[in-house]
């Protein structure tokens, strides 16, 4: 495992050009900290241990300690000029990490400064194909933004200003048999079942609905702060969301708030483009938008396990039809008989599939 130097240089000086630090009333220098990284890049794997320099230098008065943090959480403190501290990385999330230094003088003069990293997940994600069990219809008019199913039914919800609707479709005859059209002027987004409520998300008016799953009627609404809502799913105690970036955000499903988030990442980068989202055997699968690709999360830390390749899903007759049809959103999880379901915006089949290892 090799070990990683992370140097941070805090500089106490009269310069306030670097940031805007905590000022004394006493007659002293403003104090300003300047951090430098070594190596300068900025990328490290889940496993590498990271050593951080710390080196304080102070033009008036004398040190009375540094202090550092990661992610707002308290690392060490010390009162020598400098020192060393060694993280190890093997039990953090993937994503970004923040670094805090802080450094203060015997007359209480304050100075602070940032650094951030990346840390990338050390799996290479299992390569998986597809194969077609069955397929069945599916309404060309459905521009599809959330699928679940729950006791026998599939429960979809659709999108678009003045169409997105919420429909219930009896999965041993594949027919609708509820249906409720959403108000006008929200675009209907992910919906997951929890409790006997069907939650449901809009793209971008900020707001969510709970309604009763048997008949859809409105218990209550919420905010939240994400600038876009996208895919929902739960894994049985708390709701995940996606709002297109890289993060998973855990809601407690009575107060709406949010407990958790986890960033994804897989050895490259993070990932994002977050869409449809299904909770199935203790991973979450999400539809990355615009892509024929659905990756398999670790919900405990963010690292991709594996990518599902569904090219050529659609047969090309279809996607030749008058219809147009859009890209490949929905997961849909029939836990009583270990079955997954896939399809598209406005595709007219939605397909059982089971997944096939690719041989490399």
């Amino acid at each position: 495992m090799r070990t990683l130097s992370v140097c941070f240089f805090i500089v106490f000086s009269s310069s306030s050009l670097l940031l805007n630090c905590a000022q004394s009333s006493k007659k002293t220098r403003p104090p300003v900290t300047s951090i430098t990284i070594t190596p300068r890049n900025t990328k490290y794997i889940v496993g590498n241990k990271l050593s951080f320099i710390l080196k304080t230098k102070i033009k008036d008065g004398s040190l009375h300690k540094t202090e550092l943090f990661l992610d707002g959480k308290y690392l060490i403190t010390s009162n020598k000029p400098e020192f060393t501290y060694e993280l190890k990385t093997i039990n953090l999330e993937v994503g970004i990490h923040h670094l805090k230094a802080v450094a203060m003088t015997d007359d209480g003069t304050q100075g602070e400064n940032y650094r951030e990293f990346l840390l990338l997940s050390d799996l290479i994600p299992q390569k998986l194909s597809y194969k077609v069990i069955k397929s069945y219809p599916h309404n060309i008019d459905h521009f599809t933004e959330g699928l679940e199913i729950k006791n026998g039914y599939l429960y979809e919800g659709t999108g678009q200003e003045g169409s997105s609707a919420i429909y219930k479709t009896d999965i041993a005859n594949w027919k609708i048999v509820k249906e409720y059209k959403i108000e006008k002027e929200y675009f209907g987004e992910g919906i997951t079942i929890l409790n006997g409520k069907l939650y449901q998300l809009t793209y971008k008016s900020q707001i969510g609905f709970v309604r009763n799953a048997n008949t859809f009627e409105l218990i209550k609404s919420w905010n939240y702060k994400n600038e876009q809502g996208w895919g929902l799913t739960n894994d049985g105690k708390y709701l995940i969301m996606s709002d297109g970036t890289e993060f998973l955000y855990y809601l407690d499903p009575e107060t709406l708030k949010e407990v958790k988030k986890v960033q994804v990442c897989n050895r490259e980068g993070t990932v994002q483009n977050l869409n449809e989202l299904e909770y199935i055997n203790g991973d979450i699968w999400a539809n990355i938008w615009t892509t024929d690709t659905i990756v398999m999360i670790d919900p405990d830390n963010g690292k991709i396990k594996a990518e599902i390749d569904l090219k050529g899903l659609l047969p090309t007759n279809l996607l030749n039809q008058k219809s147009p049809v859009d890209v490949l959103n929905g997961i849909a999880y029939d836990h009583e008989k270990n079955k997954v379901y896939v399809t598209g915006k406005l595709w007219p089949k939605i397909f059982e599939i089971e997944l096939v290892k690719i041989k490399k």
